[in-house]
């Protein structure tokens, strides 16, 4: 005959099953707990040194050979091809550094050839590159030659509503009703920064220099880029390390702007010209030291939002990322002096409040997982069948 206390499991009374049960729940909200501050802790680490990496991709503008800009064309052919070069050198520059101080110094590099090699991983940090490089980054920085830092900074936050409704379609990451109202006031804040009549009015003065449309067209690749680089690297953080992911991205990169941009590039703009452009780049001394602080900024607040967003999900990570606006427009007020316009702080500040009413929660709900890993882990299972 059983008694209330042998009826669940032989060898255990029924309260110790409770106490078991008990236990393991705390185990799991302690973890949980610790998981979203490491990822409130990353994106703010990402912020910071996103902002102030502003500071440095504006002073490339203003170091040989782009501060003469004697060795490009004239005109908006004169920009691409600098931006170009700017950005692919800096990317290989970015790879360098993340390969000796980063994943050198975390004595990953063995795990290295692992994360490359696991393909279905390592595409979508392919891809990610493809996104981040040539379509974000390389946007952005054309914005800040055409435009100016403070522009180019701020209209990226837009990044976020991009990013959250792509994983939403994606794989699932939940958008509710209060995100959908963050994305609102997000969109309101776009409007400000990007200020349609001055747009058109610059677009269209006869005095503005040529091609300035190219600058805004630019910042909209750095939205659309960054947004779709945030879940498509997702993607593949969830069954691989961050740091060593981040090189993979990286190295990506360089690889895309070498053995399909440059050759690209020389047929549409000449041989010699993206040619004498590359090779004025990475001869400039000043050039490699802003590239080499750029690097130090921008390139180690890729990893701490890629460790940020497997903790709290693509559009935690970018809501929070979105600070660095702040330590931009502060940078470049007191680094460089620059004059940041009235309007484009309102929407900046409208846009950063609408990032935290999406994603900002309070008690329970702030530990629930924002991801559905279902369809990583799937990958991961067919791959070691």
């Amino acid at each position: 005959m059983l008694t209330p206390g042998t009826f669940v499991f032989p060898g255990h009374s029924f309260y110790e099953d409770i106490v078991m049960s008990s236990d393991f729940e705390s185990i799991v909200r302690a973890e949980n707990k610790s998981r979203v501050k490491w990822g409130f802790i990353w994106a703010i680490i990402c912020a910071i040194l996103w902002g102030l990496g502003y500071v440095a991709l504006s002073m490339l503008w203003l170091v040989p050979p782009y501060k003469e800009f004697a060795i490009f064309p004239e005109g908006s052919d004169g920009f691409i091809v600098a931006t170009i070069s700017m950005v692919s050198s800096a990317s290989i520059i970015y790879s360098l550094i993340l390969t000796i101080f980063w994943v050198g110094g975390t004595g990953k590099m063995s795990d290295l050839p692992r994360t490359i090699r696991f393909f279905k991983a390592s595409r979508w940090y392919m891809l990610a590159a493809v996104f981040g490089g040539p379509v974000a980054i390389f946007g952005s920085t054309l914005a800040i030659g055409y435009i100016g830092g403070a522009f180019a900074a701020s209209a990226a936050l837009l990044s976020a509503v991009v990013g959250a409704v792509a994983a939403k379609i994606w794989y699932g990451e939940n958008i509710s009703r209060k995100a959908w109202m963050g994305i609102c006031l997000i969109l309101l804040g776009g409007i400000f920064i990007w200020n349609p009549g001055q747009m058109i009015a610059e677009i269209t003065n006869p005095l503005a220099p040529e091609g300035i449309w190219i600058g805004y067209i630019g910042s909209l690749m750095s939205v659309i880029g960054w947004g779709l680089e945030g879940a498509t690297a997702a993607r593949a953080l969830d069954v691989t390390d961050a740091d060593t992911g981040i090189l993979t991205r990286f190295i990506s990169e360089s690889f895309i702007w070498i053995f399909i941009f440059w050759p690209a590039s020389m047929i549409i703009f000449g041989f010699d010209t993206v040619f004498n452009a590359i090779i004025a780049t990475l001869s400039s001394p000043s050039f490699i030291i802003w590239a080499l602080i750029a690097g130090l900024t921008v390139g180690l607040c890729y990893v701490a939002l890629y460790k940020a967003y497997p903790l709290i999900g693509v559009g935690r990570g970018l809501s929070v990322g979105s600070l660095y606006v702040i330590f931009a427009i502060l940078g470049l007020s007191f680094f460089m002096g620059s004059t940041i316009d009235l309007w484009l702080v309102i929407g900046a500040s409208i846009a950063i409040i609408g990032t935290f009413v999406m994603y900002w929660e309070s008690g329970d709900s702030l530990l629930e997982c924002t991801r559905d890993c279902k369809p990583a882990l799937a990958e991961l299972k067919e791959s070691t069948q």
